[in-house]
């Protein structure tokens, strides 16, 4: 393990979906560099190794983001500890992804994925927003920082639901920030694309769902797209570092663009760049034919 600094001594921090990739990474950054850690988890057990790894830097909260009765009793949990320190910052970690055509996806799923990315955002921010304006000091402004993506400003096939969450999330992080500008809280949104998590593995192979459709061929090459994306993918541990740079006030930028793809997503999705033009880019990178297929 690297060796603890206490640059985040005395700090307490709120941290969603630590259970693995980005989360846990960026709570295990923090606590290493003296900051009081609060990860959340669905299931006590998956807080434990992160518990086992740092010692009291680190307390595990079970909350599901939209259970609101849960939220509040680990608000209080988190007040009970802290007291008059109150905490310094939220990161908006945990969320959802979900492959497949708009038309054809569940319903249910579909409001599934709206839920979590965007209704347990805010949920997580009002949960814990009392606490961070006690915590919030003249020479350290808080930070609510939202783990975002490149989706939420690039509206991408196939990744629909995804992209319509993250975008939303986008503007509620935006709405906060114009409503709290007064208090001297900070809303900084990061914007990722292809980090090693489990986000993705999960939804890699869904695309065989989709044979038979008017879907098929964009979804065997989103397949194969989302293939390279693993391959390419960015450690978290970028992400957490990057985090822990913007609660120490190193990076002052509202919002971040990380990763693969980075470049030319924020070019398609400029005010610039003419929108069938985008629309036409996109529908030949996925409609194009495989020299490889027979």
């Amino acid at each position: 393990m690297n060796q603890t600094t206490q640059s985040g001594n005395g700090s307490n921090v709120v941290v969603t979906g630590v259970s693995s990739g980005i989360g846990q990474e960026t709570a295990r950054c923090l606590a290493q560099k003296g900051y009081r850690v609060f990860g959340s988890v669905r299931k006590r057990a998956d807080g434990k190794p992160l518990e086992d790894e740092l010692g009291d830097k680190f307390h595990t909260l079970v909350f599901d983001v939209c259970d609101k009765d849960s939220l509040e009793r680990s608000s209080d949990i988190v007040s009970e500890i802290v007291k008059d320190d109150g905490i310094n910052a939220i990161v908006n970690n945990a969320g959802l992804a979900l492959f497949g055509p708009i038309e054809l996806l569940d319903d249910d799923a579909f409001e599934h994925i709206i839920k979590v990315n965007l209704l347990g955002t805010r949920f997580v921010t009002n949960a814990f927003l009392p606490l961070l304006r006690i915590g919030n000091r003249e020479d350290q402004r808080s930070k609510i920082i939202n783990i975002s993506s490149l989706s939420g400003i690039f509206n991408t096939p196939m990744n629909g639901a995804y992209c319509i969450s993250k975008h939303a999330m986008e503007s509620l992080g935006e709405i906060y920030r114009r409503e709290l500008f007064g208090e001297h809280i900070d809303v900084v949104s990061i914007r990722s694309g292809p980090i090693q998590s489990e986000i993705w593995r999960k939804n890699i192979d869904s695309t065989n769902a989709y044979e038979g459709t008017v879907y098929e061929k964009m979804a065997k090459k989103t397949h194969k797209i989302m293939e390279h994306a693993k391959k390419s993918a960015l450690p978290p541990s970028v992400i957490a570092e990057l985090a822990l740079d913007i609660i120490e006030g190193r990076k002052k930028k509202l919002s971040y663009h990380i990763g693969e793809g980075a470049r030319i997503s924020q070019i398609l999705s400029s005010s610039l760049m003419p929108k069938r033009w985008a629309d036409k880019l996109i529908h030949n990178a996925l409609n194009k034919k495989n020299q490889n297929t027979q």
